[in-house]
């Protein structure tokens, strides 16, 4: 089949890493992808892969942008066209109606959709997507149990919703104690104290001042670590973050690393990983990645957070900063015991059993292959 895919950008985000590990890890079907914005971080690694990509920079009212689209669809004459986040969902998704195509598949990844926390113009999106959901898409997948609640709720066709959940390579990530030893030597860590780490860009929803506030209880108990937080906009640059550091007496115990492109050494490398988030997570990329590397979480339970840790790990309510310490502090006090190398192989075994790439690409195909039938 060929399958054209309408995403609203190629930037550095979950949806855009789904379809980039779907254009490479499926070899049964021609992808096509065209980004409504401009090119980002998946271009060059789409155009790599030998991927055709239309970038069609264009804004929400671009009134002959959208009719270029509407050409370039029957140009292309998909057998399935998939659509990736909120206003591709709709701009994309009223495109390929208007072009004759009713192949058409929605993926929603946001979960953010609380009054004050989303823009108001994805909340009006949203609200008319719940109304064409009837009448435009014959499937819509959902990366998130807690989100397809969620969608439900706001009025979307809960018969058309289906859920698929993310898929990691797991000959990519995986235990490698090389990449661990390496990632402490780029730390300057010496002496063995527990690395936490907190992969996450600097964002209001990553919540980074919970865990500070968390860290700085474990750190008035005299227990020794060292958290690293990695991502974008983590560095010496940030007043607001260096501020907190300051205040809670932390700048001997949190390392600022900004972005790392090697996620399988940064998460091979920690002794622990903690997800802090208050909200708006899906279906957390980071956990999956820290469990395939045989890495521990500690999460507050947002999204699909519990689901992916379950009881490999520990989930805590968001906002919580005393909950949040107590499970820090057990894992630090487990690190390197018996139990704790237990929990390790537990960890990256759910991610083999439930979450590995094979089995995200083959619902994907199964997903396609029944919209395509439908018409047939």
């Amino acid at each position: 089949m060929k399958l054209v895919h309408i995403i609203t950008g190629l930037g550095d985000g979950g949806a855009e890493l789904t379809l980039f590990k779907i254009c490479k890890y499926d070899t049964i079907n021609r992808h096509i992808v065209i980004s409504l914005k401009g090119p980002g971080k998946y271009f060059s690694l789409l155009k790599k892969l030998g991927i055709k990509v239309y970038c069609l920079n264009m804004s929400f009212f671009s009134i002959h942008k959208f009719f270029f689209l509407l050409k370039l669809i029957r140009s292309l004459e998909p057998d399935v066209i998939q659509t990736w986040l909120v206003h591709a969902d709709f701009l994309g998704g009223i495109a390929a109606r208007l072009s004759g195509t009713k192949n058409i598949i929605w993926n929603v990844r946001y979960s953010n959709i609380e009054t004050g926390k989303a823009k108001l113009t994805t909340i009006l999106i949203i609200k008319l997507l719940s109304k064409l959901s009837y009448v435009i898409p014959q499937l819509i997948i959902i990366v998130s149990k807690k989100a397809k609640k969620i969608y439900e709720l706001k009025g979307y066709d809960k018969q058309k919703l289906k859920f698929i959940p993310n898929g990691y390579d797991l000959s990519i990530l995986k235990i490698n104690k090389i990449q661990k030893i390496n990632f402490r030597k780029s730390v300057n860590l010496k002496k063995r104290i527990p690395i936490i780490g907190n992969v996450a860009r600097y964002d209001l929803q990553k919540d980074h001042l919970n865990l500070l506030q968390a860290l700085s209880i474990i750190r008035s108990k005299n227990i020794d670590f060292i958290c690293v937080l990695v991502g974008s906009n983590i560095n010496q640059n940030n007043i607001n973050l260096l501020s907190d550091i300051k205040k809670l007496k932390l700048s001997n115990n949190v390392k600022l690393l900004g972005r790392k492109n090697n996620i399988s050494e940064v998460m091979n490398g920690l002794d622990v990983h903690v997800l802090s988030s208050s909200y708006g997570e899906g279906f957390p990329n980071v956990l999956a990645e820290s469990m395939a590397c045989g890495t521990p979480c500690i999460t507050t339970d947002v999204g699909d957070s519990a689901l992916i840790v379950g009881k490999t790990g520990w989930v805590v309510p968001p906002r919580n900063k005393i909950k949040l310490a107590e499970a820090i502090e057990k894992a630090l006090l487990e690190v390197g015991s018996a139990n704790w190398n237990k929990r390790c192989t537990k960890a990256r075994l759910k991610i083999k059993e439930k979450f590995n790439i094979d089995k995200m690409v083959k619902s994907y195909n199964e997903a396609w292959i029944r919209v395509y039938k439908i018409s047939s």
